[in-house]
Order: structure tokens, then sequence, then C-alpha cells
């Protein structure tokens, strides 16, 4: 979830600051993305504060693509785990189509990195561990997220990590469940798609570990290591030209977390990670911890 601060055109023109929706005050615009708008509200019945999306005006005039917002909302709501932001509830309020989601106060992981460059093993390390874990559990479910990134990672004061918007989410377990294919490889980010994304090829778990090796590098390097000029420029090396291994990139990071980062940058799917769970259990290896993210 994109929570820079924008201006903001609500689903009639104006911003919805202030505004009474149902059981949710409006409070302020936290941010806004593609596809939806984003506010701090609270929710009055039960005095907790939600985030609360908001489907833009001209997406919402598309049935099948409420169709899908719906869904996804759904599929993401199945999605239990201490590492993903949960889903409250979603509806349509005076033809307003929402998302109300669990508020995590803090900061998102590209805000950190904007404030701090990049980190050591240790820190990085939780926060793959903790994605890995999450995505781990969506995969098991058959929910690939298809947007890992900085802005989708959301750090908690306490140093707990969530993944946020699984707006993009794919269910591939059944035949009757989201498509965002449909909408081409415009739906994703291109400096952390997988080069099965970037093609417009199907995806599976494994196109999730690859963006998330992508945050990887940018966090034990500052940098990132597959960016052209243009968008199409970066598309084209994300499905040709191998990643540098993070040990030229960021040398002083330990041999076997350089190692799993580049074995998820491979460019076969087939030589990655088979999914969430075994990249989980290589992160607890580099930390010589034998217990569970």
């Amino acid at each position: 979830m994109d929570t820079t601060p924008h201006a903001s055109n609500g689903p009639s023109g104006a911003s919805l600051t202030g505004r009474r929706l149902g059981d949710y005050q409006l409070l302020r615009l936290l941010g806004k993305g593609g596809m939806s708008q984003v506010y701090l509200a609270e929710q009055q019945s039960l005095r907790r504060k939600v985030a609360f999306k908001v489907l833009k005006s001209d997406l919402a005039e598309d049935e099948s693509f409420v169709r899908r917002f719906h869904k996804e909302a759904q599929a993401a709501a199945s999605l239990v785990h201490a590492n993903i932001v949960q889903i409250h509830e979603v509806g349509c309020i005076e033809g307003i189509h929402f998302i109300a989601q669990e508020y995590v106060a803090g900061q998102n992981l590209s805000q950190y990195l904007s404030r701090h460059g990049a980190l050591d093993a240790e820190l990085a390390t939780s926060i793959l561990l903790q994605v890995a874990a999450a995505l781990s559990l969506a995969g098991q479910q058959g929910i690939i997220h298809r947007d890992i990134k900085p802005e989708n990672i959301m750090l908690a004061p306490s140093g707990e990590v969530k993944v946020a918007d699984f707006g993009l989410a794919r269910i591939t377990a059944d035949g009757e469940g989201v498509d965002a294919t449909q909408v081409g490889i415009t739906m994703g980010t291109p400096l952390y798609m997988s080069p099965e994304q970037a093609e417009g090829e199907q995806v599976d778990p494994r196109s999730d570990l690859y963006s998330l090796a992508i945050v990887g590098h940018y966090l034990l390097s500052g940098k990132l290591p597959l960016q052209g000029d243009t968008v199409a420029a970066t598309l084209a090396k994300q499905i040709t030209q191998p990643a540098p291994p993070l040990a030229t990139v960021a040398p002083e990071t330990p041999s076997n977390l350089a190692k799993a980062m580049d074995r998820c940058l491979a460019k076969d799917p087939a030589d990655r990670f088979a999914d969430g769970e075994q990249l989980v259990e290589a992160l607890l290896a580099t930390t010589g911890s034998h217990g569970r993210a």
C-alpha cells in the first residue's frame, strides 16, 4: 500500500476527508495508487483506526473491475497471518466501493530506506524472513501477491513487518479465481517484476520470491539490480539480463544470505526456491535459528 501523501480527488471529484460512510468516519488521506485512494478512518462501533481503501471512480464504472476488486478483497481476507495486513470488510456505501483493513501505524519500507539507507544483514534478514513467511502462507492458499516492493511492506513501531495490498493478487488454485493477467503487465511494478510477469506469462509463488529478492538487493546494497532508463528498458532487463551477484554489490552480506537471494533471482522459475516455505528455511539457516518466523 502506497502511503505517500497526495492531493486527492474522491469518487465524486472531491476529497472524502471528514465524510462519514456507514460505520466509518474518514479522517485524512494516507495515499493513493493506480486503482484506489486510502484514507485513515475510525470505525465508530469498535472505536478503532482502519485503513479505508476506496476504488477510484473511473474504475468503479467498470462492472468487471468492481467484481475483481471485491474478489481480491475476499482472497486477501482469507490470509490470516501476523505478517499480513488483515482485511476487515469489503463493501459499497453510497456508490463508493471500499475495503476496510488493518491500519499499521509506522512507515513503509521505502520510507524507512529513504531515511536510513542500506541495512545491516541482521535487520535485512529479519524483514525478508517475515515477508517470506507471509508469502509462504499465501502460496499455500494458491494466492500470489504480484506486487511485492518496499512500498507494500509496512514496518510497525514494534519491529513487526506486515505485507500490504494484495490488490493485484491472483488466485491460482481455483478456476473461478481472480485473474489479473487480463490487465496485462501494467499491473505490478517493473523494477520488482519477475521475468515471467514482465512477459505476461503465467505466474506462481516463485514470481513473488523473485520480487522479494529484488527488495533484498535494495535492502543490503542500497541499489536496484536491474533498472533501465525507461519502463520498457527495465522490463527488458528483468527478462534477459542476469542480476549481479549480491556478494559483488554488497560484499559484507553473509554468503548464505547472498546465495539465497541470488537463487530467487534466477530467470527460470525452476531454478528458484519452489515456494515461500523453502525460502523461510534458507533464511533461518542464515541466522543459525531453528525456530519459525
